[in-house]
Order: structure tokens, then C-alpha cells, then sequence
């Protein structure tokens, strides 16, 4: 595509309403993405309050042990999932990951009906670890399909649009836990999402019926088919070692998750000092959910699109550090529940509604193995890396007496070298996906 049409297109994306950037002949596979990420983050957000109650009883020490075993669990995962992705066509790839976390969701509940405190108290535990993997796998597994269906340019028209899906399912769950969180118990609340991720399920077999008629009317090229990558089991590490770009996303990602892991530990420990009950913490975080979510709904549906395709990745990748700055500073004088909540919403917004969107148009300018291999690799071990070495900082920190003032000080330089990082890896994206776009003219 040349600079002329991209530019036409950015004008044409500015001034039409989202629903018309869909191509007639993308309709039918951007619907069932959409339907499918509604599903993801409905399960999710239904269970993500019950994680953040049990993380918040525990305290600072016990949520440093449980991201760096989050950790431990993600490199034993990683080799695996790489070994399913080398042998399993794409289809079936994805039905054995998310039928595994469904059956999970059913052992956990079976567990928790158990009258054992010990029982009790490391199922809580690790319930909380396979939120996290939860969490990553099943997006990550997700947002490898779309970058494996549709190019760089259509990812920046789309995936804001497919991402709103997500966030309108993650309302939804907003809203269910919220009302659901006093009437029913936390075993009981495990089962909704194991059907949910079912549903989804379907979801996806419907998208992979839709893979023939993706691609992007302006490239000449076919899309990847849905065969296995093949390679070797840690051939996702390697290229990550190998390639300067796939390192600049992994330190940018470690930067998210440094400024991000800090902020939620000051959560646990602000909303321990302020509010006695676990249900009402629980209360509590689905309400944060949900504004969060609303908002994030608000800026995918008007501006992420609009940032992406106009303004380009790099502007888009800026903005969370810019959000983070603003929160840090805001903490720092005055560290107390209002402001806490204020800065969650904002920044989790900012990262759900246009951080993601934008994250997710690096890999469509990597190799089908990278897609996978790498993008698990970097979506997971390298995320829960960052959760694990920042979630290790602070807590030594406050160990020796750092206050939480202090430390939101000392986080505004690490947003600023952020900023810089986010800056340079939209202009690496950018220059591979004009090199990806005239060597598909040469081929044609």
C-alpha cells in the first residue's frame, strides 16, 4: 500500500463512523472475533474481584510470593504451549487451551466445597496464580489468531473495534460479580465463566469458518493458512534473543508491567487500611471494573481507531506512560482511596482502550512462528517477569521504610525512559510494515 493510500485512508478513518472502516467482506470474521473477546473478558472479569479480594487478605508479602510463583508457573507453561503450537493446526490449538481452563474453573469449584482450611487456604492461592496465567494465555492466544488472520493495516482499523467487544463483555462481568458477589459463593461464582469460555469457544469456530475472506483488499498476498508453525520447542525465546524488535516490545512490556505491578500493590495496601470486609473489597473492585471498563468502552469506540490509523502506533503507544505519570504524581500527594480509584480507571483505561490495540499491531509484522511462540513468550513469561522483579522491589522497599510517597517519586523518571522506549518501537513497526508492504508488491 503506498503512503498515498495510507494517507487517504487515515483522512477517511477520522471523518466515517467506526462500524464503516469494516470492509463488506470482513463483517462476518470481525463479528465473531468480537463475539468471541466478549467471552474472554466476561470470564475474566468475573473472576478477577474474587483474585483481588484474596490477593488484598494477604498483604504485600504474600502478593510478592504469589507473582513470582505466577512466574515459575509461566516458564514451566511456556515450552509446553510452544510444543502444542509446533504440532496442533490452529483450530485445534485453540480448543485445547481454553477447554483446559474451563475444566480448571469446574476443579476449583469442586475444591472450595471442601471443609478443609488447609484445602481452603492453597486452593485460594492457587486460584489466584491460574487467574493470572488465565489471563494472559487466553488473550494472548486470541490476539496470535487476529495477528494471524489480518495485516498490520487492517489491525489498525479493527482491532480497536474487536478490543470493544472485549471491553463490553468485561461490563458485563462488571455488573454480574458486583450484584453476584453477596448472593452467591465463590465456588458457585467459578461456574458462570466455564460456560462462558465454552460459548466462546463456538465463537472461535465460527472466526476460523471466516479465515478464507480476511485479507486486507490492498494486499496482494495470501494470508498464513491454519497448519501447525512447526520449529523447535524453544525456537519462541530464541528469535525473542535474536530480534531487536521483539526485545524493544519485551523491555516496553516490562516497563507496563514495572509501573503497572507498583500501582497494584499500593492498591492492596490502600484498600487493606480503608475497608474492613472481604465482601465489600470485593463490592469495591467490581465497581472499579466496571468505570473502568465504561471508560475504556468510550475511548475504543471514539479514539483508538482514530489514534492508530491517524496519528500512528507510536502516538498510541505513548499515551499509557503519559497516564502513568499524571497517576504517580497524583499518589505522591495524596496517597489516599479517591485518588487510588481515580488513577486505576484512568490508567487501566488508557491501557485496555488503546495500549492494547496498539500492542497488538506489532506482531502482525512478525513471522506466523513469532505470532505464537514468541508473542506467548513475551505475553506471559516476560510480563509475569516484570509482575515478579518490580512485585520483589517494592516490597523490599517497604520492608526498609519506603514510604508509598516516595516511591511514586522515584516511578516518574521510569514513565519518562518509558515514553522514549514506546516512541522508538512504533517507528520499528512502522518501517516493517512499509518493508512488508513493498516486498508483497515485489511478489506480486
Amino acid at each position: 500500500m503506498t503512503a498515498k493510500t495510507e494517507a487517504t485512508n487515515s483522512s477517511e478513518t477520522a471523518s466515517t463512523p467506526w462500524w464503516s472502516r469494516v470492509e463488506p467482506h470482513e463483517r462476518s470474521a470481525v463479528g465473531w472475533a468480537t463475539a468471541w473477546f466478549f467471552c474472554i473478558l466476561l470470564a475474566y472479569l468475573i473472576v478477577r474481584p474474587v483474585r483481588e479480594t484474596m490477593g488484598s487478605i494477604g498483604g504485600t508479602r504474600q502478593l510478592q510470593g504469589l507473582m513470582l510463583a505466577t512466574f515459575l508457573v509461566m516458564l514451566a507453561a511456556v515450552p509446553l504451549y510452544s510444543s502444542l503450537v509446533a504440532r496442533l493446526p490452529r483450530r485445534w490449538l485453540v480448543r485445547v487451551v481454553y477447554h483446559f481452563f474451563a475444566v480448571c474453573l469446574v476443579t476449583f469449584f469442586l475444591l472450595m466445597q471442601l471443609e478443609a482450611e488447609f484445602v481452603r487456604t492453597w486452593t485460594a492461592r492457587a486460584f489466584f496464580v491460574w487467574v493470572n496465567v488465565f489471563a494472559l494465555f487466553a488473550t494472548s492466544v486470541f490476539w496470535s489468531v487476529l495477528a494471524d488472520l489480518f495485516s498490520s493495516n487492517q489491525g489498525k482499523r479493527l482491532f480497536g473495534m474487536i478490543a470493544a467487544g472485549g471491553t463490553a463483555g468485561a461490563i458485563t462481568g462488571s455488573l454480574l460479580t458486583s450484584q453476584l458477589a453477596t448472593q452467591l459463593s465463590t465456588g458457585v461464582l467459578l461456574l458462570l465463566p466455564a460456560v462462558v469460555i465454552e460459548a466462546g469457544l463456538w465463537c472461535a469456530w465460527r472466526l476460523e469458518k471466516q479465515s478464507t475472506v480476511v485479507p486486507d483488499a490492498g494486499e496482494p498476498t495470501p494470508r498464513p493458512t491454519e497448519s501447525p508453525t512447526g520449529g523447535g520447542l524453544l525456537s519462541g525465546i530464541t528469535h525473542v534473543v535474536r530480534s531487536p524488535y521483539l526485545a524493544m516490545i519485551c523491555l516496553f512490556l516490562v516497563l507496563v508491567q514495572s509501573c503497572g505491578t507498583q500501582l497494584y500493590f499500593q492498591q492492596a495496601e490502600i484498600v487493606a487500611s480503608e475497608i474492613e470486609t472481604k465482601e465489600a473489597r470485593t463490592q469495591l473492585f467490581a465497581y472499579l471494573d466496571l468505570g473502568t471498563q465504561l471508560l475504556t468502552l468510550a475511548i475504543q469506540a471514539l479514539l483508538s481507531g482514530v489514534i492508530l490509523k491517524r496519528l500512528g502506533v507510536s502516538v498510541a503507544l505513548v499515551v499509557l506512560p503519559i497516564i502513568y505519570f499524571a497517576g504517580f504524581a497524583s499518589l505522591a500527594m495524596s496517597p489516599v482511596l479517591p485518588t487510588l480509584v481515580v488513577t486505576m480507571i484512568a490508567t487501566r483505561a488508557g491501557a485496555y482502550g488503546i495500549t492494547v490495540p496498539a500492542r497488538e499491531v506489532l506482531f502482525t509484522v512478525v513471522s506466523r512462528e513469532d505470532k505464537y511462540k514468541s508473542k506467548s513468550f513475551i505475553d506471559t513469561v516476560v510480563l509475569r517477569g516484570g509482575d515478579a522483579m518490580s512485585g520483589q522491589l517494592f516490597g523490599f522497599a517497604r520492608q526498609l521504610g519506603v514510604s508509598i510517597t516516595t516511591m511514586n517519586v522515584w516511578a516518574l523518571p521510569v514513565t519518562v525512559a518509558w515514553g522514549l522506549v514506546a516512541w522508538k518501537l512504533g517507528r520499528l513497526q512502522k518501517r516493517r510494515a512499509a518493508e512488508l508492504a513493498a516486498v508483497s508488491e515485489m511478489e506480486a
